[in-house]
């Protein structure tokens, strides 16, 4: 009599089974391995938005976060209405930003020979995702953690700054101290607006 493994509960023959139910057996086991597989996401990221915003004073991304991942990849490239422009970055849920303060983070920026260091606890939100010039567009890339489970969500970050052809890079990590499931976020400059392109994908790990 036919049995199940015990993780996917596919049928498999045992060794009481007869010869002659052979080619059942294995139709059986195949439909369940297909039906199983065809459920679930394909290896590597996968694009689940990509926002394109011209001259808005913030742009919200919503149900871009789920079970159906972990992990999140962000890449953000845009320009500000005006110069030296920080854009911060807040996690949200049934379309409310979370504006408590309950962000935090940690960084590291090199300009020229120059690396200096930064700590900040109790923020209403993730600061210096992007920073916007009016000249060109800057890029910045974030992975965030575990936003939809209820779990402490963190993340980590890269931006380079390439006003007027010079560079200067930070590598930032943030976190929050409460474990509310999100399903998405909200970039907002601190003045002015931002044009730009976000792209969110998806990952298990």
């Amino acid at each position: 009599m036919a049995t199940t493994t015990p993780n996917y509960g596919w049928p498999v023959p045992t060794s009481t089974d007869y010869v002659k139910d052979g080619a059942t057996a294995i139709e059986a086991l195949g439909d369940a391995i297909d039906a199983t597989v065809f459920g679930l996401p394909s290896a590597g990221l996968t694009l689940i938005n990509t926002t394109t915003f011209s001259a808005v004073a913030s742009q919200s991304f919503n149900n871009v976060f789920s079970a159906t991942y972990n992990n999140y990849y962000i890449q953000m490239a845009a320009t500000g209405s005006t110069s030296a422009v920080d854009c911060i970055f807040r996690l949200r849920v049934a379309g409310s930003d979370n504006s408590s303060a309950n962000y935090s983070r940690s960084s590291l920026f090199q300009s020229s020979t120059t690396v200096s260091g930064q700590s900040l606890t109790a923020q209403t939100s993730w600061i210096g995702i992007l920073s916007l010039v009016s000249t060109e567009r800057q890029y910045s890339d974030l992975t965030v953690f575990n936003p939809f489970a209820t779990q402490y969500t963190a993340a980590i970050g890269n931006q380079i700054d390439v006003p007027n052809g010079s560079t200067s890079q930070s590598r930032r990590t943030y976190g929050t101290t409460v474990t509310t499931s999100y399903t998405g976020f909200t970039l907002i400059p601190n003045s002015g607006t931002m044009t730009g392109t976000v792209s969110v994908y998806g990952y298990k790990i």
